[in-house]
Order: C-alpha cells, then sequence, then structure tokens
C-alpha cells in the first residue's frame, strides 16, 4: 500500500510540473489538488485543498501541491494523503 501511495505522489507531482509554468500565470500561491495523475482543483489555502480532497475523494489518495517558482517542503501537506 505505501508503495502505491508513492507512486501516486511521483506521478502527480511529475504532472504538477508539466503544469507548473501554466499554473504560474494566474494561480502563483494558490494550492493545486491532484489525483491520479489529473489537477483536480485549485485552493486558496493547503485547508482548503485538503478539506476539497476529502470531499470529493474520501479516504483514497490525493496530493496538493503550492504554485510557486521555488520547492518549497510543505512537510505533512506534500504527501498523498488517507483519511485514517
Amino acid at each position: 500500500m505505501a508503495h502505491s501511495r508513492e507512486v501516486e505522489i511521483e506521478q502527480n507531482y511529475a504532472v504538477f510540473l508539466g503544469l507548473l509554468v501554466e499554473l504560474m500565470q494566474q494561480n502563483e500561491g494558490r494550492y493545486a489538488l491532484l489525483r491520479n495523475c489529473k489537477l483536480e482543483g485549485l485552493f486558496d489555502t493547503p485547508g482548503e485543498a485538503v478539506r476539497g480532497g476529502f470531499a470529493r475523494f474520501g479516504d483514497e489518495d490525493f496530493s496538493i501541491q503550492l504554485i510557486t517558482d521555488e520547492p518549497v517542503d510543505l512537510g505533512f501537506y506534500s504527501h498523498a494523503l488517507r483519511a485514517g
């Protein structure tokens, strides 16, 4: 199970990097919600992104990323999440 979570994180991050230039144009400083290699939403705070992820996907894995051109360690929020 942990392996699949790591794969989800890596794949979502690769998709995020591919979208970053476009996202930076109008969404810098916001948070991207990703799941299954797709951008699923944009949010103003990490808390809103987490709540949006749980509301849409329940206990399934998802990732959030800060939209910035500088690497940022979001700690807990850097990882795909599973409720419980």
